[in-house]
């Protein structure tokens, strides 16, 4: 699905304090990161929702860290479904003859038109395996089946805000069951490439998202 952010009830400026508009409870949870030998620990004192629209929550969260410093309006980002481990979406890199499948998005944030691999978000209750076969049909107008979808990991795309991760697959023997439709907002155009096409693509800054780039990569080193 698409992921374009429209945020309802948008304060200005966003990232200040007197943007909150909903304080959901103070609370203090504590979060312990060992490294090593070495105990970290964070506390979440307050958690306070700034905006949402239908896809994401936006949190403002005062924290304090390990050595006693705090933040007061921390920004997180957090799409509203997820399963476990905190997948919220999935993306998969469509494979036909060992040529990889890439869509032509227009993203209004950066207001560039990229190639990704198809990807977006999951639904309730729903396998990220059956996530990734269904968003592939409805951006692309491929199917394949379970036993033709292979992970290719986990990422954190922006663990600096996004409270999300994305599990990453390739899907091996797609077939077209309808013409790629564009109905999607900003997708323009999906089209097979060869992986130097791809590797080139990177080359020149006309593939720039994380997902895109890993599930590649990945990819390639499946094939070693």
């Amino acid at each position: 699905m698409c992921s374009t952010l429209f945020l309802q009830r948008l304060p200005a400026p966003l990232l200040s304090p007197n943007c909150l508009l909903n304080d959901i409870g103070q609370h203090t949870t504590r979060v312990h990161m060992a490294h090593g030998n070495e105990k970290d620990f964070h506390a979440l004192r307050q958690r306070r929702l700034a905006c949402e629209n239908s896809r994401f929550e936006v949190f403002l969260d005062d924290v304090e860290g390990a050595n006693g410093e705090s933040i007061h309006d921390y920004l997180v980002v957090a799409p509203k479904i997820k399963i476990g481990d905190l997948i919220t979406g999935i993306a998969v890199l469509p494979i036909v003859d060992g040529k990889l499948g890439l869509l032509h998005i227009y993203r209004h944030a950066i207001q560039r038109h990229l190639w990704e691999v198809p990807r977006g978000f999951v639904d309730p209750g729903e396998p990220d395996r059956s996530s990734a076969i269904r968003e592939l049909e409805e951006e692309t107008g491929l199917s394949c089946t379970d036993a033709d979808i292979e992970s290719l990991g986990v990422i954190a795309p922006e663990p600096g805000i996004l409270a999300a991760r994305v599990h990453l697959f390739a899907a091996r023997r797609c077939q077209a069951i309808r013409p790629f439709s564009g109905d999607e907002f900003g997708h323009k155009e999906f089209r097979w490439f060869e992986p130097a096409q791809v590797a080139a693509l990177h080359d020149t800054g006309e593939i720039q998202d994380p997902c895109t780039l890993i599930a590649y990569f990945q990819y390639q080193n499946m094939l070693r």
